[in-house]
Order: structure tokens, then sequence, then C-alpha cells
């Protein structure tokens, strides 16, 4: 004889497992949602904190670049006239509000020096550069007249001043003349260029004593 109370009985426990497992299954779905926002989110907070590319370029209100951060960075322009770096440069640059390159601080190639530059209208008006070998100098100058301190593995210490291209005061002497890199350029380019020329080129950088002990015959 059927039993209504039991059939009942049943269609509620049979009830009240579909609901349990239609809410394991919702619980399931939430989970597997949330982790994978999880992850999204937790990749986009990545891509944030490491960005990869080749150059920034940042612009004022006029779209004019102020600054240029850069692993193949762009000779300079000066009064509107491209002027060659003569190496590769790396780096940090900065433009006035007219766009030209008023200074910067970049790595050289295939030299391995790194710099630090202030430029003027016309260019360069102060660097303080490093080598490879630990070397250093800063030289500060204005038209054809400079001062430069100067520390490397071929002439100790020194420091010098230059008055119209030419080298008036250099303190201590230069030691080996010769085995300078200067001395070795100018020697190679004899066959180029003059005696007055080379005399020229030595003088700008070099007292006229050591001038004289490099291109001596």
């Amino acid at each position: 004889m059927p039993n209504p109370q039991q059939d009942r009985l049943a269609l509620l426990e049979r009830r009240q497992r579909f609901s349990f497992a239609v809410n394991i299954v919702a619980i399931v779905l939430l989970a597997w949602v949330a982790l994978g926002s999880a992850r999204h989110a937790s990749a986009d907070q990545t891509d944030l904190k490491n960005l990869t590319v080749s150059e920034i370029s940042i612009v004022d209100k006029h779209g004019t670049v102020r600054a240029r951060l850069g692993s193949e960075l762009p000779d300079a322009v000066i009064k509107g006239k491209v002027t060659p770096r003569g190496e590769r440069a790396a780096g940090l640059l900065l433009y006035d509000e007219s766009g030209q390159e008023r200074g910067g601080y970049v790595t050289w190639a295939p030299s391995g020096n790194v710099g630090l530059t202030l430029d003027g209208a016309s260019g360069q008006a102060a660097e303080f550069v490093a080598g490879t070998a630990g070397g250093s100098a800063i030289r500060l100058h204005w038209k054809d007249d400079a001062v430069e301190l100067r520390v490397d593995d071929e002439d100790g210490p020194s420091i010098h001043s230059v008055q119209g291209k030419r080298v008036v005061f250099h303190e201590p002497p230069v030691r080996n003349p010769k085995s300078t890199a200067m001395c070795k350029a100018l020697t190679e380019a004899k066959k180029q260029y003059s005696m007055d020329d080379l005399l020229a080129a030595c003088r700008a950088r070099s007292s006229e004593a050591a001038c004289q002990a490099c291109l001596a015959k």
C-alpha cells in the first residue's frame, strides 16, 4: 500500500541532493573565475612594473620632446644642423623648450666611456667623463677657452687651461709624452696632415713641451 509521507520524504531528499550539487558547481565556478581574475591582475601588475622598450620620449603640452631615454640615441641637432656624436650613445638626453639638446647622461660605444654633458646653445659647455679603465676627466669650456682636470693611467693627475685653442698651463708636466693615446694618434696622422696642423691639434690638448717631444723627428 503506497505511503504518501515516505514518497514526500524521498522527494525532499532528492531535491536537497540536487540543490547541494548545484551549490558545489557554483562554488567551483566562482573560485575558477576569481583565480583567473587574480592571475590577470597579477599579470597586469607585472606589466606595469616591468616595461621593456627601446626608447621613451617625454613631450610637453606643445608636443616638443623635452627628454628622451633610449638605447640608440640620435645625433645632436644644434641650430637646425645635425652634429654627429662620433660614437653610438645610449642613456638619457634633455632638451629645452625649442627642442634643442641641452645635455645628457649616456654611455658611448665602442669606447665604453660614460659621461654627463651640459650643453649651451652652440654646443657642449661641460663634460664629466669616466673611461672603462677608471680614468676620468672634467672639462669646462667657453668658445676657444677651457679648463680641464684629468686623471688616468698614462700621465696620472693633471690640470690645464686653454686660451685661444692653446694650452697655456699644464701641471704637473706630462711624464711620458710619446706614450699617450693622443701622441700615438698624432704620430699615425703624420702622413695625412702637415706638422703645423698636428702641432695645432696637440697644443689644444697638451703643453708645448709635450707636443714638441711627441712630434719630434
